[in-house]
């Protein structure tokens, strides 16, 4: 009997250690499972736009400016904090916003933009998998479920005039997603009721405060 027990329990401990170590092996299994689907689609998006890539940046035009100009940078986000919480319309030329573009680490040297006809033109150089996806575009931009978007009309990218909407997407949520993380605009944007350009300057309308 003691033997029939002895016997039991040394199979049960061979269960036990067969399950961990089949656990372990279908873990592992699912773990590298993981780790090549991530290759996978890295390999698949790096070699879907590698022909809209460089290996180097182009030269963006950037705006030099005075300190006189550096402080009316200041005194510009302040009045636009300001007009955001009360209510009211911002307006900016492109080289407020060149200025601003210039005084943002994340968007020195990767942007420049210029507003004719209504539109806002923007020349490009952002970072891509250890690469650059240079070019230029116009479009518009408005808010879309409290949401800043860039809508691109034209997009030129590595002399490709007509590239994929995944890629034109992709550039355009490159170009606003600095914004996006930043906590205070996030606050401004949620204010913004209407984005549009008009007399080669942008005008941001803020919703009125409520019992106004």
């Amino acid at each position: 009997m003691e033997q029939d027990i002895l016997a039991e329990s040394e199979i049960q401990k061979k269960k036990k250690k067969g399950c961990f170590f089949w656990g372990l092996i279908g873990c592992g299994g699912l773990i590298l499972v993981v780790v090549i689907s991530v290759g996978a689609m890295v390999f698949f998006v790096r070699s879907k736009f590698v022909k809209y890539s460089s290996n180097e940046p182009i030269q963006i035009e950037q705006v030099s400016f005075s300190s006189n100009e550096e402080k009316n940078i200041k005194e510009k986000i302040g009045e636009l904090k300001s007009i955001s919480q009360k209510g009211g319309e911002f307006v900016l030329t492109d080289r407020d916003l060149n200025l601003l573009i210039a005084s943002n680490h994340q968007f020195k040297n990767r942007a420049y933009v210029d507003f004719k006809n209504d539109k806002i033109n923007i020349k490009f150089s952002l970072p891509f998998m250890n690469r650059y996806i240079n070019g230029d575009l116009s479009g518009k931009l408005n808010m879309k479920d409290g949401l800043l978007k860039l809508e691109i009309d034209r997009c030129n990218v590595m002399g490709f005039k007509t590239p994929s909407k995944e890629l034109r997407d992709k550039i355009a949520s490159s170009l606003v997603e600095g914004l996006e993380n930043n906590p205070e605009f996030r606050k401004i944007e949620r204010r913004i009721e209407h984005i549009y350009l008009k007399n080669q300057k942008l005008h941001i309308k803020f919703k009125p405060v409520q019992g106004t």
